[in-house]
Formats: structure tokens, C-alpha cells, sequence
């Protein structure tokens, strides 16, 4: 069963050690994103996630290219996960989610760039072994945007950062659930097959009540919420509060 995680995200007006402080007062587990003032790349990032007292996973930042067709810039992406990787280890970060690639105008999906992320997925395995951290990559949004949209690139051995929102939008949901192993969830509600990344509370879209519950179950890892706000995040609390205290009540037929 997945434990709840709170997205660095929803606090971006505040340092990272402020930020961790407001997420530790809802929740046992935080998502450092990597952006803004966030960053893992400092002493004082590396301090104030390894003393904030909370399961930790980080979120590397997004414009890493990892899927250039030309080996020298690809290289050079993989090297700046490297970079990070040792940062999370120092900070004692359990879980390290990459994305792979991502373009709204379609740039990206090709033969070639396909290759060269599934080359990296590859490296990062291999760099993995040497690190206490367990490297996740994220699907992505949309039948055309990135390489990883759907459960039918090989990994390499790296694992499944299932993003729900992203795979609803996508159209494939129902086929993530069916064919992968789930090590790290990000929560989010839309409004479905080929709508706007809305990140919107859980139950203010069109999740289902019945497929939360089947990835949570699923999941052995961390369940991000991933909101800009922090009244985002309530709601999706509070939801997630219901359904417990709701499968609770015990049956009366």
C-alpha cells in the first residue's frame, strides 16, 4: 500500500526547508521538486531534506535532456543526473523520478530520440546500482508529446513513476494497470482523454473512486500530491480522509 507524499510544488513561495516544515505538519512523506528555489543542488537543499524528518523522494528537473540524438548532449544530460543522484544520496532521498522527454508540438517522438532515451534508461540503470536510490521515470501527457506515453518502451531496468493525471490524458491508464509494476505514483485529477494538465484535486475530476483505490494497493512505494497550492492539497486530503473512514464502516449486510 502507498503512502501519501506531499509535492514540494504547492510551496514554491517558501524556501525548501519552510516548504518541507508546512508539508511535515500534514503528512509523513514529501516530493522536493527540483525548480525555482527548490533545488537539490546546494549544501542547504541537501540539509534541509536530510533534516526534515520525512520519507523523501526528489523530483529531477524537467529540461534534462536524456533523449538528444546527438550522443555529446545526451551524454552531458546523463551526467547532470549523475550530479543529482549523489545529492539525494547525500540527503538520504529514497527515490529519484526522471522525466524522459517532452514537446506539445510533437518534436521529440521519433525512431531516433526513442533510442536515445531507452540508451540513458540504460546508463541510469547502471549508474543506479552504485546509489542507496531507486530511479523512477515518469509517463507523459498526450498520444504525441514524448517517446513514453504509454506502457510500450523498454525501461532497462529502471521503474514505473506512474503519473495518473498524465496517463488519463493520454488515454492509458487502464494499460499501465494491466502490464506494470508500480514503484512511484504521482496524484493528480483531470478531466480525461485528451484534456489540459489541470493537476486539479483529487475528485474534482474524473478519477474514479474505484481505480485510487486499485493504484494505492498497487503501488509499494510513495503516492505523490501533486498540487500548486496547499488548499489544493487539502481537498485532495480530505478526499483520500473520506475514502478511509468510508471503507471503514464496517457492512451491515
Amino acid at each position: 500500500m502507498a503512502e501519501i507524499a506531499i509535492s514540494s510544488c504547492a510551496y514554491f513561495d517558501l524556501p525548501l526547508a519552510a516548504a518541507l516544515q508546512r508539508i511535515a505538519a500534514l503528512c509523513g512523506a514529501a516530493e522536493v521538486r527540483c525548480k525555482g528555489p527548490h533545488g537539490l543542488d546546494t549544501p542547504a537543499g541537501i540539509r534541509a531534506v536530510a533534516g526534515s524528518g520525512l520519507r523523501c523522494s526528489v523530483h529531477a528537473p524537467e529540461a534534462i535532456d536524456i533523449w538528444s540524438a546527438d550522443p555529446r548532449r545526451r551524454e552531458a544530460g546523463v551526467a547532470a543526473h549523475e550530479r543529482l543522484l549523489d545529492a539525494c544520496a547525500a540527503a538520504g532521498a529514497e527515490v529519484y523520478v526522471v522525466h524522459p522527454d517532452y514537446s506539445e508540438s510533437g518534436v521529440v517522438v521519433c525512431a531516433d530520440t526513442r533510442a536515445a532515451l531507452q540508451q540513458s534508461f540504460a546508463d541510469l540503470c547502471e549508474l543506479g546500482r552504485a546509489y542507496p536510490v531507486r530511479i523512477v521515470v515518469e509517463n507523459m501527457p498526450g498520444l504525441t508529446s514524448s517517446n513514453f506515453v504509454a506502457p510500450d518502451i523498454d525501461l532497462r531496468g529502471l521503474d514505473l513513476a506512474l503519473d495518473v493525471g498524465h496517463a488519463q490524458i493520454s488515454g492509458t491508464l487502464e494499460a499501465f494497470l494491466e502490464t506494470s509494476e508500480i514503484a512511484h505514483v504521482h496524484l493528480h485529477d483531470n478531466l480525461g482523454f485528451g484534456g489540459p494538465d489541470l493537476h486539479l484535486p483529487l475528485g474534482r475530476g474524473c478519477l474514479p473512486r474505484h481505480r485510487l483505490q486499485q493504484i494505492l494497493e498497487r503501488c509499494d512505494g510513495l503516492a505523490v500530491l501533486e498540487h500548486a497550492s496547499e488548499a489544493d492539497v487539502k481537498v485532495s486530503l480530505g478526499y483520500l480522509d473520506r475514502i478511509a473512514r468510508a471503507d471503514a464502516v464496517p457492512s451491515t449486510v
